[in-house]
């Protein structure tokens, strides 16, 4: 792609509900006005520095069909003007990116897998910790390694003021799960809650519950969110160190027995790039994924819990085996 390309030309299918669009470089590409609308990057819609959308899927109209669209700022921009009045402008590099047709395998969410064995006994490396967080080059060739023998570690959490999270700063924490080492048990405590600020509620609701009800009463949908793939992406800073998390994997996931295993959900994280869905079945996977949140957020499925301010840990800790979505 060149790095400025220009919209030359963008017809609507309101009955498929995208639009085509060509660039001045010879790209042509069907665009979904469904995701269009998910991914809006205007402040209101979206938080940079945490890479998180900030609209709920409860908000998103799977069937929005814009009002009125413009080829602005000399072919670079597409702006689109929705039936709110809500307008969002794409960058034609931007769309470019991130159309949906064929293109080379992500690399970090499909790398290539190496197999090994026994030729690593006796012969795993090591490295030296300070030079880990010095040099970008040790740091790359550690990740490379299979086996990880961690020593001498520490982990300690602290209060920040300063929140970089979009779910934190603009709402409420909504409901959903972790990207990668889903907790098994989760431990939460409360030392002192911050006086005269509303919130604070532990909400959970369990994935296995929520994807029950979807089967018995949406089996369309319940096909959908258990065999279409999603990409979940997010970034956060620690140590002034940017980190990129990245999931692909079905709403619902089993084990290979055919056991419920796992939930893939995260209204801010869902990742602009979803190159594994053929463009007819966008609409679609949007509709599947607002009829898993209208369920999840049914006032019969959620438990919520306020933890006691208290020093005492038998009165202050709260336990929870979880198997899906929560609130913290």
């Amino acid at each position: 792609m060149e790095p400025n390309p220009r919209l030359t030309k963008i017809t609507k299918d309101d009955c498929a509900r995208w639009y085509r669009v060509c660039t001045d470089n010879g790209f042509e590409g069907t665009i979904p006005y469904v995701w269009l609308r998910d991914n809006c990057r205007c402040s209101e819609c979206f938080y940079p520095s945490a890479s998180q959308r900030l609209m709920k899927m409860t908000d998103l109209d799977p069937d929005v069909i814009p009002s009125s669209e413009t080829i602005v700022d000399d072919g670079r921009v597409l702006r689109v003007i929705w039936p709110d009045q809500h307008r969002s402008d794409f960058q034609a590099a931007w769309l470019s990116r991130r159309h949906f047709s064929d293109r080379p395998r992500d690399v970090v969410t499909d790398p290539e897998l190496q197999s090994w064995g026994a030729e690593l006994n006796g012969n795993i490396p090591t490295f030296d910790f300070q030079k880990l967080l010095e040099d970008g080059a040790e740091l790359y060739n550690w990740l490379d390694v299979p086996i990880i023998y961690l020593r001498y570690l520490t982990y300690s959490a602290r209060e920040k003021r300063v929140f970089i999270n979009g779910d934190i700063i603009k709402n409420k924490l909504r409901k959903h799960a972790f990207l990668h080492g889903i907790s098994q048990i989760q431990m939460l405590h409360c030392l002192r809650r911050t006086v005269d600020v509303e919130g604070g509620e532990n909400q959970f609701v369990d994935g296995l519950h929520v994807a029950q009800q979807i089967q018995r009463e949406f089996p369309e949908a319940y096909k959908t969110l258990t065999t279409q793939d999603v990409d979940v992406a997010c970034a956060t800073f620690e140590d002034h160190r940017q980190l990129r998390l990245k999931r692909r994997s079905p709403t619902i996931n089993f084990d290979k027995n055919g056991r419920f295993r796992s939930i893939n959900y995260h209204d801010g994280s869902r990742a602009p790039y979803q190159t594994q869905v053929a463009v007819e079945q966008v609409t679609g996977l949007y509709r599947a994924l607002k009829l898993f949140s209208n369920v999840m957020y049914r006032p019969e499925n959620v438990v919520r819990h306020q933890l006691a301010e208290e020093l005492d840990t038998h009165q202050a800790n709260f336990v929870i085996r979880i198997r899906g979505i929560g609130t913290i």
